[in-house]
């Protein structure tokens, strides 16, 4: 019998190629995008499932309270409180700090950027992290690789007893690799170094600083028999001891530390400050949201298109209720059918979401989802279940047809009257797209409008080069002979994009400090790059390690340590959170350093040799053709084994700020979350064009023309479509400005983006409605009449 049923579903979709082709995209449309938000959600939750006795362990966060009484909630600790907390609380059985850090690493010949992790005994306890290979790095000037990292450095070389280079000119034994951990963490390194190397990298008080909230991230392991809420209590007698005691010299702040349980770490639910690589429930939900709703869309689809077809199968139900059939037999047949096609479905959604996830901003949200046997299981009894959902509401409508009725031709096929569920979906899933497409036309319009702003400083013929550590003046002096080079200059980090680094700044010592970003550059830079100086000096050539330093400040910053005028400026001192001394030598005009994300904010720029990363070459008018050929030269004599990286800024920028892979992922999303809508248009189009044909036919013999019949069977889908427009241009104009509300300069929503986006909904709907009418309209009248 059920194959039977199988058998009939296939003949059905092999007859109405373009109706099955339509439910079997729909659906697989609604289903792929479902599928991408549930396995990220599941990856989410099976973030740091591998970790032995993760129901006794927990991450401490820090809730540091200033002194003008703002609060930040911080993912991250002191870096002395992990031996504190081992030292004097007996509850805690282990207890370990893991301290990031970027630097070059050297290996192999080959100068890298790597993500160090520097770590403790008691690190390899608490996590999961096996060693494929080799021993743990515990003594000092040792270190551990990942397997991605050995693979990057070393190739197929073992590289357990080789020589690395962390940094400057420290030296480290690799002694062992680990293997890939069997699901994600939200600890994300390339290295493990021994924690006992960090004062030979960050200074000898680095492990007595308590005033640094954002140094490290404190994990403990409690005894058996020891509950939360008592580490609640140690924690909260260890703030205050650390506040009393060890903050001597902080005016400024005070720390209470809370708890993580390690395994619920992810999905972050809490926003805090200096979180890790866990991914955030906010987003999960909006995921979510997407998903489901595309596939909530398809559901209407398939209901729809599978009813409008259900004049051609009404004469089957009554021929098979004449022969005996009975209606769960008839409702089983119907609810095959739809399993059928949802299985189809369900096998084009893997080919869609193969394309969907190795679109860049998809591999951004989703990363690399490890494959999941059972999650697939899953996914299979979901299309079951999908289809059995769709199938449910036509399978019960078709199966209770009147045999006799049916028969003689006088059923009523109208199954809802007035404006009908079926229209009210239609309007949904329209206005539904309309706001989709209002949301896609501001995103590209603040994407083109920051990708060509003037950001303040010059980005014409430059090219930026990454810059290996401590190699700026080698590597300025042999680019500065390449013909065609007129200037070259060095930052820390290029200006326009993440904004560098951040210390904390005040005129006063007893004064509240304020955020200020910070940058190292060559003086050569303000010439380079087109920077103002308004008042004051540049930065000088050589400085001298010693006493206090010079620093060039924007306007914003003058503004904000409350001088009157930037010349008030010149001269006096400022003060950062880690205590370094700056003299004010300039002040420059204000320039966008940072994306459009942020407003201008205070900015020191310094000249420190050591923290160059960005080479800003600048290229003579009229010699950009073959430079980077030329440059690429010069480099590999001096690197033979490095990779060469060079862009053209105002190039570099532009895209950085396009969001190509963004607007290719929401315009994907918005052109099915269209094209579904359509299939429901279309399904209602067939519905009630086939009701209405004997209608048709006596006006064409009466001698309507073939206009007149298109616009009174069109009529009530335009007032759809328009009713539509009235509903999603709010909604869209709505989402628009919160979408917006992220960005501190911003484009306007005006009538370009109402006008547009509301044409082109009406356009395509138009389209839609327009090619089955007309057809219903230039028919044959003599075959519609003569059914009767």
């Amino acid at each position: 019998m059920i194959r039977n049923y199988f058998k009939v579903a296939w003949r059905n979709l092999t007859k109405h190629k373009l109706f099955s082709l339509i439910n079997i995209f729909g659906l697989a449309s609604g289903m792929a995008v479902c599928m991408l938000a549930l396995m990220k959600i599941k990856d989410a939750y099976d973030y740091d499932t591998f970790h032995p006795n993760s129901e006794r362990s927990y991450r401490i966060i820090t809730d540091m309270q200033r002194k003008n009484g703002e609060h930040f909630l911080c993912a991250s600790s002191p870096l002395p409180l992990s031996q504190y907390l081992k030292t004097n609380y007996s509850g805690i059985d282990k207890s370990t700090s893991v301290y990031f850090d970027q630097q070059q690493i050297t290996a192999n010949e080959r100068q890298l950027s790597a993500k160090e992790a520097f770590v403790d005994a008691d690190f390899y306890s608490i996590f999961g992290f096996k060693l494929s290979a080799g021993t743990p790095a515990i003594k000092s000037q040792t270190a551990v690789l990942t397997s991605e990292t050995a693979e990057r450095f070393f190739g197929k070389l073992n590289p357990i007893g080789k020589i690395i280079t962390i940094g400057q000119a420290q030296n480290f034994l690799v002694t062992g690799i680990l293997s890939k951990p069997p699901h994600h963490s939200h600890l994300n390194f390339d290295v493990l170094v021994s924690a006992s190397s960090l004062p030979l990298l960050k200074g000898e008080n680095v492990e007595q600083d308590w005033s640094d909230e954002a140094s490290a991230y404190t994990y403990v392991q409690l005894k058996k028999g020891t509950s939360e809420s008592a580490l609640k209590n140690i924690l909260k007698n260890a703030g205050d001891r650390v506040n009393k005691n060890l903050l001597l010299h902080s005016t400024e702040k005070n720390f209470a530390f809370d708890v993580q349980p390690l395994d619920k770490i992810s999905p972050g639910t809490k926003p805090m400050y200096n979180t890790t690589s866990e991914p955030i429930l906010p987003n999960l939900i909006a995921l979510a949201l997407i998903g489901f709703g595309m596939l909530l869309l398809a559901f209407f689809n398939y209901v729809n298109l599978t009813l409008a077809r259900s004049l051609d199968r009404a004469r089957e139900v009554g021929i098979r209720k004449v022969a005996g059939a009975l209606r769960h037999q008839l409702m089983t047949q119907f609810l095959s059918e739809s399993i059928f096609v949802s299985l189809l479905a369900f096998a084009l959604a893997q080919v869609l979401l193969k394309f969907i996830s190795t679109l860049p901003t998809v591999q951004n949200i989703i990363g690399d989802i490890p494959q999941d046997t059972t999650l697939w299981l899953y996914f299979v009894l979901f299309a079951i279940t999908t289809g059995l959902l769709a199938g449910w509401i036509p399978a019960k409508v078709l199966s209770g047809y009147q045999p006799v009725r049916v028969l003689k031709g006088k059923f009523n096929t109208k199954l809802f009257g007035g404006i009908g569920l079926r229209k009210t979906l239609t309007v949904i899933q329209f206005a539904a797209s309309l706001t989709a497409i209002v949301l896609l036309t501001v995103f590209y319009k603040q994407s083109i409008y920051m990708a060509t702003a003037n950001y303040g400083f010059n980005q014409e013929n430059i090219i930026n080069v990454d810059l290996p550590a401590n190699s700026y003046e080698k590597t300025a002096a042999a680019f500065s002979s390449v013909a065609g080079v007129e200037n070259v200059s060095a930052t820390s980090s290029l200006f326009g994009f993440s904004g560098g680094d951040i210390k904390f700044i005040k005129a006063d010592k007893t004064a509240d400090s304020v955020s200020a970003a910070y940058y190292s550059i060559t003086p050569s830079v303000i010439n380079n790059l087109g920077l103002t100086i308004i008042t004051g000096e540049n930065l000088p050539r050589e400085v001298s390690q010693k006493g206090i330093q010079p620093v060039l400040i924007n306007e914003k910053a003058a503004g904000i340590l409350h001088y009157k005028n930037p010349s008030d400026a010149v001269g006096k001192l400022i003060w950062t959170n880690d205590s370094t001394q700056y003299v004010v030598s300039g002040v420059v005009k204000d320039f966008h350093y940072a994306n459009f994300l942020r407003s201008i904010q205070p900015l020191l720029l310094v000249n420190n040799k050591n923290e160059f990363a960005a080479l800003n070459i600048k290229v003579e008018k009229g010699a950009t053709h073959g430079i980077t050929a030329a440059l690429e030269k010069s480099w590999k004599r001096l690197y033979p084994n490095q990779p060469f990286d060079a862009h053209w800024y105002n190039k570099q920028l532009y895209e950085q700020n396009l969001h190509k892979d963004d607007l290719m992922f929401v315009g994907v999303l918005t052109i099915m979350a269209l094209f579904i809508a359509c299939l429901g248009l279309l399904g209602m189009v067939i519905y009630t064009t086939k009701n209405r044909e004997k209608e048709v036919g006596i006006r064409r013999v009466m001698g309507a023309k073939v206009s007149q019949v298109i616009f009174t069977i069109s009529r009530e889908f335009i007032m759809l479509l328009l009713i539509s427009v009235t509903i999603g241009l709010p909604l869209g104009i709505i989402a628009g400005k919160a979408f917006l509300q992220q960005y501190a300069y911003q484009v306007t929503i005006g009538f370009d983006v109402i006008a547009g986006s509301a044409t082109t909904l009406l356009l395509v709907g138009a389209i839609t409605i327009g090619w089955q009418t007309y057809r219903t309209a230039v028919a044959n009248p003599v075959k519609s009449l003569r059914t009767e």
